[in-house]
């Protein structure tokens, strides 16, 4: 899987040699410098930069006239900037500054067709809604509602996670389905779970194939028309079935993905205390990347959050299980059969996301390893029947995103080579600099947030690269060589701890590109006028930035609350124990399962700390009891939840996570905002350090539902193993 966010940097990292004149003969004379000596020669070209700017200020993305405008702007200037580098630029005086020059050329096109491809997507894109409306019409009514098997397929998570997850599933607002738990680690707690909360319980005995293998054993032991797939921590709104089920009335629609949100942040943004300002990494590719594929109607499957028809899954002999991307693939041998995959862009159910950087880093890889098998199988969507040309690139596209870690690595050492053995791989003269490059450039980095529907900025993109491109990295040499060397791997959920940590095993190569750029920063300092290395000197401090930043990112923050908080706003009446006649007003600031975080109208007493008190969400009509655990000042303070009865629990987590449109896309700062949140994270303490008052009291943490805590806390132990 692939995404718009590594196809930018590749222009920032060029070491360039400003010269007085070109050391030979050019082979293009109307591209010298004498050629652009006239004022009037920059208007094109700031007219399009002005003009996209207008689009870009009161346009949207999803009007097909400001998509037209922008992308064609864009692609104008890629061509233009391209056709100078490849026929004026090239420093060709000894064959190591010839082979690095044609090199970082070739790799400058090579992002540049991808994107070019992403860019001509863009203007292809559609919006599913009016026909998801259309087509609820008949679910609502009664008059399509065929059977719909849920399958849970579960290895290890904690009890308490997958029991959200269940009570989710079962709120939904659909009649005729079955839910069925498919453990993979056959634990007898989580049988026992299951039969308590009324769902069906499936193992087998062993786990050959990982969790395709899993699916492929549940859809021998069921038999409804359709099946929705959730991951053990994802979590649907009621309306999931209402708003994907309708899609089905076609025959040839063979399965509906819907975006995935998550509700916990992702661990470089925590990390850094920014949170709460940049949306999830994988934002860009539900947001974004999905929609560009569903535009051709190749959108991919993502293991989670969608439905399929299972005639569809049993033409084709079940999920994938040659590679470990069993989604990727099963979603392309179900094109190959003709039927049609779509994508719908709601916000229709939320799970977790890695919670710390060894598990992000490892999750990444075996996407990689997943996606990178392809080359090797008969589902390989480059020789696979029934799927257009424009198609195939699109998958080609996307499973050679991968090899952008080597690429963004090479870009990393490129100033070093300059600094150390004075390779200039580039050419060029000022004014050709300001003529060719900057206008693009400058075009690149403004929509580039835009274009992806405002999910992630482009520095906040190239710090994400550099903090995984040493190991994703070698995972690509890896699978090129071995390409099934490699067992699935699950994401461990439900962890938690109360200290600090560095990652050494992923900071130490990074910390080494960093001690190398300082030397190269003062080398390059000492030549800096006499070889003409200014603006390589410049592109080696944002190194040391971006390098910086990605080590500061690899300092995992305590998280000593086990619960997920959600900013969720709701009117709450207390009664404190010492007055049960006076009601006290006031709102929710933040809620979760074991607790809430209040903003009340009048101020309380310090002695109020540890007061039991019943709180009732008014909006909700939820009625909970609890203690206060702690006030941050007078008027904010901290409840703990008591333990809560079974129909509490499914009242609450019904509330907090299966309300539709719950989950709300997060916006992207612009780049002059993400500049500014990075540098303050340098020298600030992060903000997640600062919510202190979030922790939650030893009261909190005995509530786990209806499971017993000596079941809870044993299948904790066992997923941290």
């Amino acid at each position: 899987m692939g995404s718009l966010s590594n196809g930018w940097f590749t222009f920032r990292y060029i070491t360039i040699q400003f010269i007085e004149a070109p050391p030979m003969p050019p082979v293009t004379p109307w591209l010298a410098v004498e050629h652009l000596d006239k004022p009037w020669i920059f208007w094109p070209l700031f007219l399009m930069v002005v003009l996209s700017s207008v689009v870009l200020r009161w346009g949207n993305v999803q009007q097909q006239w400001a998509r037209v405008i922008v992308v064609g702007s864009v692609i104008a200037l890629m061509l233009h900037y391209l056709l100078w580098r490849s026929l004026a630029t090239l420093n060709l005086r000894t064959p190591p500054e010839a082979a690095l020059s044609l090199l970082l050329l070739g790799i400058e096109g090579f992002m540049m067709a991808g994107y070019g491809l992403q860019l001509y997507l863009l203007l292809h894109i559609k919006n599913r809604r009016p026909e998801a409306d259309a087509a609820a019409l008949a679910v609502k009514s009664g008059h399509y509602q065929p059977w719909v098997d849920i399958f849970i397929p579960t290895y290890n998570e904690p009890l308490t996670i997958l029991q959200r997850t269940i009570v989710g599933c079962q709120a939904l607002d659909y009649p005729h389905k079955r839910i069925y738990v498919l453990d993979d680690t056959r634990r007898p707690a989580l049988r026992e779970l299951a039969y308590k909360l009324g769902c069906e319980y499936l193992s087998r005995p062993d786990n050959r194939h990982a969790k395709a293998g899993n699916l492929n054993h549940a859809l021998a032991q069921t038999q409804g028309e359709l099946i929705a797939v959730f991951d053990a921590d994802f979590v649907p709104t009621r309306n999931f079935l209402t708003r994907t089920v309708g899609f089905f009335q076609a025959p040839d629609i063979g399965l509906v993905q819907t975006y995935q949100s998550f509700y916990n942040p992702d661990p470089i943004a925590r990390n850094l205390g920014l949170e709460e300002h940049l949306p999830q990494e994988v934002e860009i590719f539900s947001r974004h990347y999905q929609v560009l594929r569903d535009g051709i109607e190749t959108a991919l499957c993502y293991g989670s959050s969608f439905v399929v028809r299972r005639s569809a899954l049993e033409a084709i002999g079940g999920f994938v299980t040659a590679s470990l991307s069993e989604d990727y693939y099963t979603g392309i041998q179900l094109a190959a059969g003709g039927y049609r995959l779509i994508y719908l862009n709601e916000s229709l159910s939320a799970g977790l996301c890695a919670e710390d950087m060894a598990a992000h880093i490892r999750q990444r890889q075996r996407w990689a390893r997943g996606t990178l098998q392809g080359f090797f199988i008969a589902a390989n969507p480059l020789r696979v029947a029934n799927l257009t040309w424009l198609q195939r690139l699109a998958h080609l596209e996307g499973m050679t995103q991968w090899f952008h870690s080597p690429l963004r690595l090479f870009l990393l050492l490129l100033p070093l080579m300059a600094a150390f053995w004075g390779i200039v791989p580039l050419e060029t003269t000022l004014r050709q600099w300001l003529y060719y490059f900057v206008p693009y450039y400058w075009l690149l980095l403004s929509t580039f947030r835009w274009l992806n529907c405002h999910s992630r900025s482009a520095l906040v993109s190239d710090l994400y690269a550099v903090v995984q491109c040493v190991p994703l990295t070698l995972t690509v040499i890896q699978t090129l060589l071995r390409p099934f060397g490699h067992r699935f791997w699950v994401t461990p959920k439900g962890r938690y701890g109360d200290r600090y940590h560095f990652q050494w095993h992923l900071g130490a190569p990074l910390l080494v590109l960093f001690v190398l750029s300082v030397v190269a920063a003062v080398v390059n300092w000492q030549t800096l006028h006499t070889k003409g290395l200014l603006l390589a000197w410049v592109w080696n401090l944002y190194n040391l930035l971006i390098l910086a930043l990605a080590l500061y990112s690899l300092i995992e923050r305590p998280r000593p609350d086990p619960y997920d908080w959600l900013n969720v706003q709701q009117t709450v009446e207390l009664h404190l124990a010492w007055d049960r006649t006076t009601a006290l007003w006031g709102r929710t600031i933040r809620l979760s399962d074991g607790g809430a975080l209040v903003h009340l109208h009048q101020p309380l007493p310090p002695s109020a700390m540890g007061v039991p008190l019943t709180c009732r969400l008014l909006e909700a009509g939820i009625d909970l009891s609890g203690q206060i655990v702690n006030m941050p000042n007078p008027t904010t303070l901290k409840i703990g939840f008591d333990p809560l009865t079974p129909a509490q629990y499914r009242q609450l987590i019904t509330f907090l996570f299966c309300e539709p449109n719950r989950w709300q896309w997060q916006q992207a700062p612009t780049e002059l905002q993400t500049l500014w949140l990075l540098l303050r994270a340098l020298v600030l303490p992060p903000l997640s350090c600062q919510r202190q008052h979030l922790r939650p009291a030893p009261q909190a943490k005995q509530h786990q539902g209806i499971v017993s805590v000596a079941i809870a806390k044993r299948n904790h132990g066992q997923s941290n193993h």
